[in-house]
């Protein structure tokens, strides 16, 4: 120990200028840890301000249960979607649509042939004739683009335009 004394009463000028500068670096390391808690404090208060959690495990367990919750409506959601996806493929999604003139002393195409189709061409054809005395409205069945009663010329068209294949 007196070694030290004894070093330092001869070194006196340096150990004060080597004391001032750690002193020094200390007290801009201090400045700067003062800064940088002053930004986290900050964040902090602007974090917990737009909540009403006091801390922040608490927070976090918010988020959890709005996580949780989203995930069901989600999951709601797909479902729905998916029902949805099954019941289009039943619905009308092909039209095909001929004009046509059936007898030659009636001027005009009158008459008309409509082809509702689903997407396994499975449906409805729609038919007015129209003549002098009158429109007359037949319908007949149509599965997988095919019927159980004769089709006519217009009425195959009217399924070809609606399944894409225009003539």
């Amino acid at each position: 120990m007196t070694d030290i004394i004894n070093f330092i009463n001869q070194n006196r000028e340096a150990v004060i200028i080597l004391a001032g500068v750690v002193l020094s670096v200390f007290f801009v390391w201090n400045i700067c840890l003062s800064y940088n808690l002053s930004k986290i404090k900050k964040r902090t208060r602007s974090f917990f301000a737009s909540s009403e959690a006091k801390d922040l495990e608490e927070i976090i367990y918010k988020q959890i249960k709005k996580t949780s919750e989203i995930d069901c409506e989600i999951k709601k959601i797909i479902e729905d979607n998916k029902k949805i996806k099954d019941n289009l493929s039943e619905c009308i999604q092909k039209v095909g649509v001929v004009r046509f003139n059936p007898f030659g002393d009636v001027g005009g195409n009158q008459s008309f042939v409509i082809a509702l189709l689903d997407n396994s061409s499975d449906g409805v054809i729609i038919q007015g004739l129209y003549s002098r005395d009158g429109v007359r409205v037949y319908s007949k069945e149509i599965k997988e683009g095919k019927s159980e009663y004769t089709l006519g010329k217009e009425e195959k068209e009217a399924i070809k335009i609606a399944n894409g294949k225009l003539p």
